[in-house]
């Protein structure tokens, strides 16, 4: 919120003279205050800056009698000499995190002529609080005592603050486990050989990954190397449940894993190179392709790093992963973090509640770069020819659905394909290809959804797949009734030999669902969109065929109503009575 301006207070002072009081003039970021001596005004700048610093930000006024209905002349009397410099300071001094505000005199005709004006901005790293351990926060008109254990969770839940960076209270390095640090090692070695960490010493490693900062573990580092008694009593929320359920009444495993989180991902990836994880192989040539059922280093990893990265560590809770021959579930404490939903996932930039532990996975070869995890995730399971996974939130916590039942065989020799011939298949385009396994086309409404991208994005997509360079799409129409269809050769491969003639033209027991659909989606149709959507021409027999569909879909039991005349006709949807 911008502070109030000099005029705009001024200028709010002028209702004094109809009547007002200064206390009634006060809003949520202008508090009024009389001026009495430096001492305890300079105790109330200090409460009212933490005050402000809490919310949105805002100024206090001194020289105003907040509850004086006589007038400007009565209800304003001024401040005496003052050090602007040495108030800010005494602010910055006795507040923490130590707080900047902006102080200066302000001319007025009555009174000494001057007031006095605190400005103090939104804090950047609240909870705020005086050196005598008073918190407040802005609600409203008035300064409420603050609960520092829930703005601590709010700052935490919404990534404003890195829980992870924090350091481990009254913890030195003798909290950390060797072999964890040796098994760190171990993963650099085999993801990421070129590291210098790996010619660090342990002092060394540690500070690189952050799990030492000014020579104190910090909760990313107890996370990572602490030793499991240590982890059982100052984080026990940090372990992972491992349920694998054979049969909906059998469950053969129940693990509740509690080590470092190093061990905890290699004890779970065991779990799934067994015969809990079947494999099937499908040769393409001289190519083998192994398809098991969830593939463990682009799926099962990346899902279990995510939710043991952007969970809420301040929440009880476990991160569950439930693991059935035909679902992998993994859900982890805390709903999204403000922005993102399951709608935008795919899209939105990444944030983390716990950027250091994040780093420390990144550095290690764990992870690639922030983002790219739940991509690679779908990209994976779509080039095998399975469903897309999916993301679920109930605000309290995040659940991702990974689907294994069968595969479709042909999409996975496509995209295997391809992949060996070095051509470029990303998570757009295995996205539109496997919803083109299941329909006749997709238009921009559709796809808009499916990419999670505005409709004028989307529709750049799919032109940009229908340009010969890609020869994935075939475009038909050039409005917005234009549809995109498999191109001949995909088509033949995804689908058959016959699927490519099938879509050449639209069963006409289909023309209205697609015309009803199409109105749904743009509000309204011209005939020529019409005839465009349908796959009809410009003839004469067509354009009478358009107009005779029209006719009947506008009786009174049809879902259209007409307006304009020709040439500007439009149909709109009909509503039902």
């Amino acid at each position: 919120m911008d502070s109030p301006e000099t005029a705009q207070i001024l200028a709010l002072l002028d209702q004094l003279d109809h009547g007002k009081c200064a206390d009634e003039l006060e809003t949520y970021s202008i508090e009024f205050k009389p001026f009495t001596d430096p001492k305890s005004d300079k105790r109330v700048a200090v409460e009212y800056a933490v005050c402000f610093a809490n919310a949105d930000g805002g100024v206090l006024v001194f020289g105003v009698a907040d509850k004086d209905r006589g007038g400007r002349s009565r209800a304003i009397h001024g401040i005496k000499d003052v050090d602007c410099a040495e108030w800010e300071r005494h602010i910055y001094q006795s507040t923490t995190p130590q707080l900047s505000v902006r102080v200066e005199e302000v001319p007025v005709r009555e009174g000494t002529g001057r007031l006095l004006i605190v400005r103090v901005p939104k804090g950047v790293n609240p909870p705020y609080g005086t050196a005598q351990g008073l918190y407040k926060k802005r609600v409203s008109t008035n300064c409420m005592p603050l609960n520092i254990q829930a703005e601590a969770r709010v700052q935490v839940r919404t990534g404003a603050v890195d829980w992870s960076g924090e350091p481990v209270e009254n913890a030195g390095p003798e909290i950390l486990d060797r072999v964890e640090i040796a098994r760190a090692r171990n993963w650099l070695r085999r993801l990421k050989p070129d590291s210098e960490l790996l010619r660090a010493n342990d002092g060394e490693l540690l500070q690189g990954l952050r799990a030492l900062h000014d020579g104190r573990v910090t909760r990313a580092g107890l996370l990572l190397f602490g030793k499991a008694d240590e982890l059982a009593r100052r984080c026990p929320q940090h372990a992972v449940q491992y349920v694998y359920q054979p049969a909906p009444t059998h469950v053969a495993r129940n693990d509740v894993l509690q080590s470092g989180l190093l061990n905890i991902l290699e004890q779970i990836e065991i779990a799934f190179t067994g015969p809990a994880n079947p494999e099937q192989e499908l040769s393409i040539g001289i190519l083998r392709l192994r398809i098991p059922a969830f593939p463990v280093e682009s799926v099962v990893r990346e899902a279990v790093l995510n939710a043991v990265t952007h969970r809420d560590y301040l929440d009880p809770g476990r991160v569950l992963v439930r693991h059935e021959p035909r679902e992998l579930t993994v859900t982890s404490p805390g709903g999204f973090i403000e922005g993102i939903t399951p709608q935008n996932i795919l899209r939105h930039e990444p944030r983390t509640r716990n950027q250091t532990l994040a780093v420390a996975f990144l550095k290690l070869g764990l992870v690639e770069q922030a983002g790219v995890g739940r991509r690679r995730i779908f990209i994976s399971m779509l080039s095998f020819g399975k469903r897309p996974p999916v993301y679920e939130t109930d605000n309290a916590s995040v659940t991702l659905r990974i689907y294994d039942g069968s595969f479709d065989e042909r999409m996975a020799r496509l995209a295997a394909r391809w992949r060996e011939a070095g051509r470029e298949i990303d998570l757009d385009a295995l996205l539109i290809l496997n919803y083109l396994r299941q329909h006749a086309f997709i238009d921009s409404a559709a796809a808009s959804s499916l990419l999670q991208l505005p409709a004028t994005e989307a529709r750049g997509v799919l032109d940009r797949f229908s340009q010969p360079a890609t020869g994935i799409l075939e475009r038909r129409g050039r409005t917005a009734a234009a549809t995109f269809h498999l191109a001949k050769s995909v088509a033949r491969d995804l689908l058959g030999k016959t699927a490519y003639t099938k879509t050449k033209g639209i069963a006409p027991v289909r023309y209205a669902e697609l015309v009803r659909q199409f109105v749904e989606d743009h509000g309204s149709i011209t005939p020529a969109e019409c005839r465009e959507l349908l796959g009809l021409g410009e003839s004469n027999s067509d354009k009478v065929t358009v107009s005779n569909l029209l006719r009947r879909w506008c009786q009174p039991d049809g879902f259209l109503r007409r307006e304009g005349r020709p040439p500007k006709v439009r149909y709109f949807r009909q509503e039902q009575h």
